[in-house]
């Protein structure tokens, strides 16, 4: 096998260990490290996953012509930050629940008109952040901050090719998320 055992996992040949100083460049690069993003969350080395993040929030509009490839190197970047920022999945399970029933919807009959749903998951969002406090309002600024964009353009454009692209990112952060030992409550 071409890679080190790690426990579990494989190790990429010259793996530095979680003491190692990473490479941002390497991490969030087109096919993301992972395993040494995890271990900077658990270093806390959060200011480089920021700079990452911002930069995805200024692609967001965007998101229609990632490539999958780029959808998966931002979903990680993205779930990487809102573990860094303390999200909980409970608090954003609402706009979870919403999206994965327009998703239903659409399966149901492609041609539905979704706008009405989307409008509507846009709302839900700026209030769940709008009646958060303390501590836990900074994480779902930071959902906020990424989505909003999405939606604004997904509203234009309420195509079920658009929605599919728009809820794989969505899926794929809530993935990350959790592989990055962001917790539920």
């Amino acid at each position: 096998m071409n890679g080190l055992r790690y426990g579990n996992h494989m190790r990429k040949p010259g793996y530095r260990g979680r003491g190692s100083t990473v490479d941002p460049l390497k991490l969030f690069g087109e096919f993301p490290d992972v395993m040494d993003i995890k271990a900077a969350l658990e270093q806390r080395k959060l200011e480089m996953i920021r700079l990452y993040f911002e930069g995805v929030v200024k692609k967001a509009r965007d998101y229609l012509a990632w490539k999958p490839e780029e959808k998966l190197s931002h979903a990680v970047i993205v779930a990487s930050y809102l573990v860094a920022q303390g999200l909980k999945t409970n608090q954003v399970r609402r706009i979870l629940e919403m999206a994965r029933n327009v998703e239903l919807k659409l399966k149901r009959n492609k041609g539905e008109d979704i706008r009405d749903d989307i409008v509507r998951i846009r709302y839900v969002l700026a209030y769940t952040v709008g009646r958060a406090t303390g501590r836990s309002k900074s994480p779902l600024e930071a959902f906020h901050k990424i989505l909003d964009p999405m939606l604004e353009v997904l509203m234009k454009d309420p195509k079920a090719e658009n929605f599919e692209k728009f809820y794989d990112f969505l899926q794929a952060v809530v993935a990350y998320h959790k592989f990055f030992g962001g917790k539920d409550r």
